[in-house]
């Protein structure tokens, strides 16, 4: 996407806004925190000279791992150079009942139907809840989000919070299963996103956890939300540049507290439509900027919370597809290394695990293709030529046999069978075959489970959130 001179353009212009510009740090710790290090701090405002970001970026890792819970290796997520890793998104107040079809508030039980789902999929890396618990109390949804979560997937959780409260809820549960804090900084088994505002605001709840993240060692995500036209430049270059900047005042932060702190370069960036006046999760600006923006994150050493799979479509239809399956394929092409919002729809207000699900084979599509071509002595295949020659075939080769169940990919939802073998089977659409698939999901899978102690950690997690919102 940009060149190694526009890079450096960015990542100059983005040291030039910390440096000149600065944010607005609404956290007095905070502040303490970054005057200490050496920023200008002058009320609210910290403006952070450019060797503190630097030295911030030389401290943070570019690699690292965050573990499954239940030891299998195959769920692990290895960050770092090479591979987009995917998952849903949190909080849309709304979901796709799976059962009714229709849009209705998103309660308890659906955390577990996306994390058992998620579970399942061979595609999704991680689990987030696409919603917003609405049927406990409001200050508790994160809580019961990753207490119902946690033990219907074994993939590791990106959890959010309110504040450093619920962050200690999350915590607890997750140091229960890893075996104590020690245990969980060898094998973190989540990864926490804290989101400050934009234009330019670090707030107290998003550096309340940013600092509990640092204290404890959980791997962050520090990522702005901003809306080119709204709250940011209309420009692409100009919305890379300030939600860096952005991000990065909470990379100094963190690496201030914790040096070698797993953290993730974040922002999701996209347009506001004028004629919609919406976030628009759909358009084509949301790949590219995020596209560059993963560019930056990269030529910086950091790894990157991307963005795809989502639609601003309100149904599993033509336009969900589209959308959805473009976005993905871009953040796999760029090597986002957390992609997050698979499931997203009606702009990141509904959240629809058919997204999910359908989602998930346009994953494994663009896996395929960003895996490349193999050239080797083996895979040149001259000798198995040269054996089967001129009108031949290569059905009975040795080579095929060898070959044909990794050189292919097999879709799980595409159907590739004749027009008289799909009659037969249904004649189903791609919107059935989904439906069907997370049905059959939820009836057949079961995740590893979570051991005793951890079920009475969330237990006692969340009898003592009760009482705390009694108070």
């Amino acid at each position: 996407m940009l060149s190694d001179d526009q890079l450096q353009e960015l990542f100059d212009g983005v040291l030039h806004v910390l440096e000149y510009t600065g944010l607005e740090v609404q956290h007095k710790k905070a502040r303490k925190i970054l005057k200490k290090a050496g920023a200008w701090v002058d009320g609210d405002r910290v403006r952070i000279p450019a060797y503190l970001v630097k030295d911030a970026l030389a401290k943070a890792p570019r690699s690292f791992t965050i573990f499954a819970r239940d030891g299998n290796p195959e769920n692990d997520i290895h960050i770092g150079p090479g591979r987009a890793h995917f998952g849903p998104g949190p909080t849309p107040p709304n979901f796709i009942d799976i059962e009714t079809l229709e849009r209705r508030p998103y309660v308890r039980s659906d955390s577990e139907i996306v994390a058992t789902v998620c579970d399942a999929l061979p595609n999704i890396d991680f689990c987030e809840s696409l919603g917003t618990i609405s049927d406990v109390h409001d200050e508790l949804a994160a809580s019961y989000e990753f207490a119902t979560m946690f033990p219907k997937t074994s993939k590791p959780i990106v959890a959010w919070s309110f504040g450093k409260d619920d962050a200690e809820d999350i915590h607890k549960i997750a140091i229960a299963e890893a075996g104590g804090q020690d245990a969980f900084e060898k094998r973190p088994n989540y990864v926490h996103y804290c989101e400050p505002l934009s234009p330019l605001v670090s707030t107290v709840e998003a550096l309340d956890k940013l600092i509990f993240c640092a204290k404890h060692r959980v791997p962050v995500i520090f990522t702005p939300c901003p809306l080119a036209g709204g709250t940011a430049p209309i420009t692409a270059a100009g919305i890379i540049t300030q939600a860096a900047a952005e991000s990065w005042m909470g990379l100094v932060i963190a690496q201030t507290l914790r040096p070698g702190l797993p953290f993730f370069m974040g922002g999701v960036l996209s347009v506001m439509d004028m004629s919609a006046m919406i976030l628009a999760y759909g358009a084509p600006e949301l790949s590219l900027m995020m596209a560059g923006h993963t560019e930056l994150a990269h030529f910086a050493g950091l790894p990157l919370w991307q963005t795809g799979g989502c639609t601003d479509s309100k149904t599993l239809d033509e336009q969900a597809a589209l959308e959805g399956s473009l976005s993905v394929y871009f953040s796999a092409l760029s090597g986002g290394d957390l992609c997050h919002d698979v499931g997203y729809t009606e702009s990141g207000m509904t959240g629809s695990i058919l997204q999910t699900v359908m989602m998930d084979e346009a994953i494994g599509y663009s896996r395929r293709i960003t895996r490349g071509i193999e050239v080797t002595e083996e895979t040149l295949a001259v000798d198995v030529i040269h054996d089967v020659g001129p009108n031949g075939h290569y059905l009975r080769e040795q080579h095929t046999r060898d070959h044909y169940k990794t050189e292919f990919w097999y879709p799980n939802l595409c159907d590739r069978r004749n027009f008289e073998e799909w009659q037969e089977m249904g004649s189903t659409t791609m919107r059935d075959r989904v439906i069907a698939r997370t049905h059959d999901i939820m009836a057949t899978h079961q995740p590893t489970p979570i051991k005793p102690e951890t079920e009475q950690a969330i237990e006692a997690v969340l009898a003592a959130a009760e009482e705390r919102v009694k108070e």
